[in-house]
């Protein structure tokens, strides 16, 4: 708890940064009612879904959310010297494409399961298609690490370990949360994930070495996920155009990432992008957060899974 009450004070210092972060919140609340009053985003992508058309608007819905953010952070807190330079236009923009194909490209090649069977296939489907995710989130990561031999953020937070001590405490706050709402219906049509897409759910019984697999890429997307989120929306950022700023630009950019999913899941990814980003700060690493994504992530799926053993 300790460690959730540092990182956030690192943030909340004055009247002004709460003012800041309501402000911030507030355009957030603004697209995230109007998304799910009109379910504006589900419908657009369900449209263009599997056309070039999902990565034009998801390119013009990410910069939308730029254009949004940035101004705001830098007119509350001021801009930093050369903090629009060119090196850092290319890295926000590099990180808009990351995120147009994280949301919108998606394999649909079958013969690249042709050995599995005909029952297998969209699993099959679904594990190649977090490995490509996996790949394109850390793509960007990658070549900042071999590009930028020379800068004290190369490692975007993998050099530094946390305190074990206080991530696991933190996971044992979240645990009983996560099996409470497990008895939820709502909980149950999300979750395990692989059931949920198909149209017999539960009632589909893989081999196990076929869940083992979709629950590696499953849980290695989150380390891939909080690599970029974590590690570089906010440790080179934070240097060049000021920390809180950078906090607040990719917890924005988090939760539009989610504007697809459940309506309080999404408001959730804001807060819990804050926070993550946050405690990344403060501890110097993005292994906590990590940690937590993944556990809490891992831990969900098994407790679908015992409540669908139960029934």
């Amino acid at each position: 708890m300790k460690l959730i009450k540092d990182s956030l004070g690192d943030f909340f210092e004055g009247k002004k940064d709460y003012f800041i972060f309501a402000l911030v919140l507030f355009v957030f609340l603004v697209c995230w009612l109007f998304n799910y009053a009109f379910l504006f985003v589900p419908k657009v992508t369900d449209y263009y879904k599997g056309g070039f058309g999902i990565l034009v608007f998801y390119f013009i819905f990410y910069l939308f959310g730029m254009v949004l953010i940035l101004p705001t952070v830098w007119l509350a807190y001021g801009r930093k010297e050369n903090s629009w330079n060119i090196q850092n236009i290319m890295l926000l923009f590099g990180g808009s494409v990351v995120l147009v194909f994280a949301s919108g490209a998606r394999i649909n090649n079958l013969a690249l399961v042709s050995f599995a069977s005909e029952e297998n296939i969209r699993i099959g489907m679904l594990i190649i298609n977090y490995v490509s995710n996996i790949a394109i989130y850390l793509a960007l990561p990658v070549i900042w690490f071999l590009a930028k031999k020379e800068d004290p953020d190369r490692f975007l937070g993998w050099n530094h370990l946390p305190n074990i001590k206080q991530i696991l405490f933190i996971i044992a706050m979240i645990l009983p949360l996560v099996a409470v709402a497990s008895f939820s219906p709502s909980f149950l049509s999300v979750y395990p994930r692989f059931t949920t897409r198909y149209p017999f759910g539960l009632d589909y019984n893989p081999p196990f070495y076929w869940i083992l697999a979709f629950e590696i890429a499953y849980g290695f997307g989150f380390v891939a996920l909080e690599s970029f989120f974590r590690g570089l929306l906010v440790f080179p950022l934070a240097s060049r155009i000021g920390s809180k700023q950078a906090v607040l630009l990719m917890s924005f950019l988090y939760g539009f990432l989610h504007f697809t999913k459940p309506m309080f899941e999404a408001l959730g990814s804001f807060f819990g992008g804050f926070a993550l980003g946050m405690i990344a700060l403060r501890t110097r690493s993005v292994l906590g957060g990590i940690m937590i994504h993944v556990a809490v992530a891992w831990s969900m799926e098994l407790f679908a899974f015992l409540q669908a053993g139960f029934k």
